[in-house]
């Protein structure tokens, strides 16, 4: 069997085809990240974050998860994704009504561990530059978050939260970067 998801669910799976001595492909926890160097054209890359991070509410295992952005342009580049995260705010409902942005999440656990792994960040010293909200009313919305100031080895960070949930970490080498992307705190 073939499986891709959750390490939760992956486990259960793999616990599951196990007994039975058979095969199993599993694709467990991706937590993807975009680095963008200061020679990044930001027409480009601004609308390729705000889609791998938003796109289907982050609850895709290809969503854009951690974003590692040089140091001399992460404060352009998070200014600029506060700016189309809001625009995504007024948009949020349901997916089949033309010009919705972004749809609800799947279930009410999905909206809990959202502000879970939010509550986690912010108790890791992440402030959250918009978003991190459950929306009062009917169905299971969030905001589109984005939180700066964590470690790459924060939990918060190294957990596959399936939400609309953007991590932005800055770095000044591309050696350090790459320690990022691989979740080795800086300091």
């Amino acid at each position: 069997i073939s499986f891709t998801g959750s390490t939760q669910v992956g486990r259960l799976v793999g616990e599951r085809v196990a007994r039975r001595m058979g095969r199993s492909l599993l694709e467990l926890g991706g937590n993807n990240a975009i680095i963008v160097d200061a020679s990044a054209d930001l027409k480009l890359a601004i609308p390729a974050i705000v889609f791998g991070a938003v796109g289907t509410a982050g609850q895709r295992c290809t969503t854009t998860r951690r974003l590692i952005v040089h140091r001399s342009i992460v404060n352009e580049v998070t200014a600029a994704l506060v700016k189309a995260y809001q625009q995504v705010e007024s948009r949020i409902g349901d997916p089949l009504v033309a010009g919705t942005l972004m749809g609800p999440l799947i279930d009410q656990a999905s909206v809990a561990r959202y502000l879970k792994a939010i509550a986690s960040a912010q108790a890791a010293g992440g402030q959250v530059l918009t978003g991190g909200k459950a929306l009062e009313r009917s169905g299971n919305f969030v905001l589109p978050t984005i939180i700066s100031g964590v470690a790459p080895d924060c939990d918060a960070v190294q957990t596959e939260t399936f939400a609309p949930i953007l991590y932005v970490m800055p770095f000044d080498t591309l050696e350090e970067a790459i320690a990022i992307q691989n979740g080795v705190p800086q300091g």
